[in-house]
């Protein structure tokens, strides 16, 4: 595989920059990382612990190679949502913009039926919106995440926010599906006014939103810890799903009184399916998050509910071909139908948790590996912090 720089790529120290694989099973979609290293310096992002901020992105694979690496990829199925550039902001350097376009010509080409997920908070420029608006009409499904959260730049730094907020109005009127992606959560724009700043102007033009907690791994805690100091005295950060100061996990549950028309979802697949009119098979319907935290419209309620009664329920002879697909043939496990879940007796990988989920339709509770490279997630049974009162 090629793994030289692209052309007009500077060489930088990468003495301390730590890779991922090309192709990978995250807990919602498929990640495929051709490129690696992002310019920008946002303060909370996991790339700082891996040596990939403030540097210029890697070129590790060309356009057809990725696709090749992906169809290739034992997590890979055509229905399955694949998203693009998750250790780069892929809209940040003329490089990385010239790869996007040119690894959405290979998609189109060998008419790749996957939903393409992009996600940004750089701008966006014209003649990168007219290559993906051009690659949707030939039928790929591409949908971009903007992730905008109301942060300054000494947490986001180099991130032009004015430019950022108008991708929103740019891409929803080429037709091009937004999901608001409201992420990280931090005390200091935890204000009502910066919040229903944040989303009123979101949700103008966004199909739905994307809530997420801050992430924070060990390594990272004494950063985040400067940012957020109750970080550094509160147990269980580290080992949550997300930590989300008060007044902010308290506004996004009452989002649906200010309008009621805009879903907001904790659950990136819950989004994607909202978004692609297809229902939940995640195993989320009918849970807390469901019932409790995610702000869904009636109709893709039905859509899932729908799809429940119509699918054949998991046996334990499914559970166990799956296992064994994914190498884990005599791995433990309780097929528990009242909860709709299976819960995996060891300790499995992240991405082999996910890939579970996708191949069963239904939750996956597994054991954490602590040396897993991933997050805490809600694949592996992690719960929600929410941290006092963000003032």
């Amino acid at each position: 595989m090629n793994t030289r720089l692209g052309v007009g790529e500077r060489r930088v120290n990468h003495s301390r920059r730590t890779r991922t694989a090309i192709v990978d099973q995250h807990a919602t979609w498929i990640a495929v990382n051709p490129v690696q290293g992002c310019p920008k310096v946002c303060s909370y992002c996991f790339l700082n612990e891996r040596g990939q901020t403030a540097v210029r992105p890697e070129h590790l694979a060309s356009p057809a190679e990725t696709v090749d690496l992906l169809t290739a990829s034992p997590y890979y199925a055509p229905d399955r949502p694949v998203a693009l550039y998750t250790w780069t902001d892929v809209m940040a350097l003329p490089g990385s913009r010239a790869h996007l376009a040119d690894l959405l010509a290979v998609l189109v080409e060998r008419k790749i039926p996957n939903p393409i997920v992009l996600i940004t908070k750089c701008p966006i420029p014209d003649d990168t919106l007219d290559t993906v608006t051009a690659a949707r009409r030939a039928g790929l499904r591409t949908i971009v995440y903007l992730s905008y959260s109301g942060l300054g730049r000494d947490v986001e730094r180099g991130i032009r926010h004015e430019e950022l907020k108008a991708n929103f109005p740019r891409l929803a009127h080429a037709g091009i599906p937004v999901v608001h992606y409201w992420r990280p959560a931090f005390p200091e724009p935890a204000t009502v006014s910066a919040m229903e700043a944040v989303f009123d102007w979101a949700a103008t033009y966004a199909r739905c939103t994307v809530a997420a907690g801050l992430k924070v791994e060990p390594a990272a805690l004494p950063r985040l810890a400067g940012l957020w100091p109750e970080l550094a005295t509160t147990p269980g950060v580290t080992t949550a799903e997300g930590v989300y100061p008060q007044a902010f996990w308290d506004f996004i549950h009452a989002t649906h009184q200010r309008r009621p028309d805009h879903p907001l979802f904790h659950t990136n697949s819950c989004a994607l399916a909202y978004v692609l009119g297809q229902p939940d098979r995640f195993g989320v319907f009918g849970g807390t998050v469901c019932t409790a935290r995610n702000h869904c419209p009636t109709a893709q309620r039905r859509r899932c509910e729908a799809d429940i009664l119509r699918r054949p329920a998991p046996t334990e002879a499914t559970v166990r071909t799956a296992l064994d697909r994914r190498g884990h043939a005599d791995t433990p496990f309780t097929l528990d139908h009242p909860r709709g879940e299976v819960v995996i007796h060891a300790v499995l990988p992240t991405n082999t948790a996910a890939a579970l989920t996708h191949d069963l339709g239904i939750r996956v509770r597994v054991a954490r590996q602590h040396s897993d490279p991933y997050w805490s997630s809600g694949t592996a049974g992690a719960l929600p912090l929410v941290i006092g009162d963000a003032g």
